[in-house]
């Protein structure tokens, strides 16, 4: 904050932190409330005034609002969201409390019915097997 309001100035050039006494520290201060300006340091403008601000209160209080806005948006965004995600956990638990018990049959099922098929099958294969070695 300081950089870009000196507190120095020789031969109308600024010098930073040059016998700095409390009172020019004041009166700096004192100067940044009256103007209601907020001073920084721009490294891409090399050539301007030093004591010309770059934002005003005025326009943080805009971008702040801005933002304020955006982030209510956003929180009530993310609160509908909770909301479905929540419905949908509820869902997905009450389908798999449903689904697990035909699940299990399913799967006992399909073993049984692949068991029954392979020793159907086994006379089949053996003499497959015989058949290939000869």
């Amino acid at each position: 904050m300081l950089y870009e309001n000196p507190l120095n100035t020789l031969d109308g050039k600024a010098y930073f932190y040059q016998d700095l006494s409390f009172k020019k520290i004041l009166d700096f201060f004192k100067t940044i409330l009256e103007n209601d300006t907020i001073y920084h340091d721009n490294p891409f403008i090399f050539y301007r005034d030093l004591n010309e601000p770059l934002v005003t209160i005025d326009d943080l209080r805009v971008n702040y609002d801005d933002l304020r806005v955006n982030y209510d948006d956003l929180r009530v965004n993310y609160d509908d969201l909770r909301v479905n995600y929540d419905d949908l956990r509820v869902n997905y638990e009450r389908l798999l409390q449903n689904a697990s018990p035909l699940l299990e049959l399913s799967q006992n099922t399909t073993f049984k019915i692949y068991r029954k098929a392979y020793q159907k099958s086994l006379p089949l294969l053996r003499a497959i097997r015989r058949w290939v070695k000869k």
